[in-house]
């Protein structure tokens, strides 16, 4: 009787813990977190908290558009360029499928709001709005003013 164990190696694979997508994708390096096969490096800590101690302090701060903006523009120098708002593609693939929320993988976003955050894009079904992505439930939702303030978590291209 020959045995094959390419099945049961493969299905203790994906049980393996090893196994989760964000943690084979998102390389942890202080501040930054690195999607190698998406291209981007994140802020692991919302705008308004600093990075101490290999987690995030201080209070999450919430911003309309325009003030995010702003911070933007501020921290090129002290971060160098690049830094943006997320898509929504983009902020979306952060989410994970985890029981109680934020719904992020909280070891590589320590201290993540559980609420909405600010994607670059705007609502193509009315201009006055733009697109959100919520951690609380892990939905889209397109019913927020540019004006109104939610959390913010910048990313940018990684060239390297």
């Amino acid at each position: 009787m020959k045995l094959n164990f390419l099945p049961i190696l493969l299905l203790l694979m994906l049980q393996s813990p090893l196994a989760n997508a964000d943690a084979l994708r998102l390389q942890r390096d202080g501040p930054i977190a690195r999607d190698y096969m998406k291209k981007l490096e994140w802020m692991r800590c919302s705008i308004g908290q600093v990075w101490e101690e290999e987690t995030c302090i201080g209070e999450v701060k919430m911003l309309s558009v325009a003030e995010a903006e702003e911070i933007i523009e501020r921290i090129e120098g002290q971060m160098g360029g690049g830094w943006r708002l997320p898509t929504t593609k983009e902020l979306r693939s952060l989410i994970s499928d985890v029981e109680l929320p934020p719904k992020i993988d909280v070891i590589t976003f320590p201290v993540t709001y559980a609420g909405s955050y600010w994607s670059s894009d705007q609502s193509f079904y009315a201009k006055h709005y733009q697109w959100t992505v919520n951690f609380y439930t892990g939905h889209l939702y397109n019913r927020f003013f540019r004006y109104q303030k939610n959390a913010v978590r910048l990313v940018r291209n990684y060239t390297k």
